[in-house]
């Protein structure tokens, strides 16, 4: 699947790298410190709180906490990783136009990728830094997970 997504969305994150840069990894993601759920009241309203508990961990002026919320009215969320980077890149519905690059990280600063409980119907993951901070990101398939795991470490 991962395949499938680098292929899908290669001429909107393509453009975005270095001269040399080698696109490994394309995983469609949401962060959890921006992700809402379907509904209104109450039971939304807690049901999105309970959601964003532990989205993102470290100090102020941490990897994570520079790391964006989700924006609204894109198509997808995509986090990139390349043989330099990891990178969090939205594109909009047109996606052979160039996504809009909204934060990067040199690969070396990712500690690694800590699967979570699946506490609703999608994957829920951390991504760790060496500065000991992490947000959390959810995804649709647990082989996501597991992939970026396999580039970033474990």
């Amino acid at each position: 699947m991962t395949e499938a997504l680098m292929n899908r969305y290669r001429p909107a994150v393509q453009p975005l790298l270095e001269p040399g840069e080698d696109l490994v990894d394309v995983a469609k993601v949401i962060p959890a410190a921006g992700a809402e759920g379907v509904g209104d009241g109450a039971g939304a309203a807690i049901g999105n709180a309970l959601a964003r508990i532990g989205a993102v961990t470290g100090e102020s002026g941490s990897i994570a906490r520079s790391f964006p919320k989700a924006e609204g009215g894109v198509a997808a969320k995509l986090l990139v990783v390349t043989d330099r980077r990891t990178a969090f890149v939205t594109v909009g519905p047109d996606i052979r136009k160039v996504g809009r690059l909204l934060w990067h990280v040199p690969r070396s600063v990712v500690a690694r990728v800590e699967r979570r409980p699946r506490l609703q119907a999608m994957a829920r993951f951390r991504l760790c830094f060496a500065d000991g901070s992490a947000v959390s990101m959810y995804t649709m398939r647990r082989r996501t997970v597991e992939a970026l795991a396999d580039h970033l470490g474990r």
